[in-house]
């Protein structure tokens, strides 16, 4: 588990990522590019997977693919009350480097 002050720490801590409004919720970027959102709500965080990285981790139940579209280009939530603390910190690291490394191109 995760609670928000936790996980609020983890994703302001990223480097060079800046957090910006998205919708109601806090979405964290790198290079003008959104790896993360923050729904304190429902204790979720959402991450920018890729298709196969969702598959990998969807294997742990914290992990689900959002339920649309979104999800089939790997957009994944992270339940907060589920995942572990070290889970979490990998799928933000690898979401980063989506980022980063341009792994996340939308398909046309």
């Amino acid at each position: 588990m995760v609670d928000l002050e936790h996980a609020y720490e983890i994703l302001s801590s990223v480097p060079n990522a800046v957090e910006v409004p998205h919708f109601d919720k806090p979405a964290y970027k790198i290079n003008g590019k959104i790896f993360a959102t923050f729904n304190i709500e429902n204790k979720w965080v959402t991450l920018k997977l890729t298709p196969e990285q969702q598959t990998v981790y969807c294997e742990d139940s914290s992990f689900y693919p959002v339920p649309n579209k979104w999800g089939q280009l790997g957009w994944t939530h992270v339940d907060l009350n589920l995942v572990k603390k070290s889970a979490f910190v990998e799928a933000i690291e690898i979401a980063c480097h989506n980022i980063i490394f341009g792994k996340t191109k939308r398909k046309r």
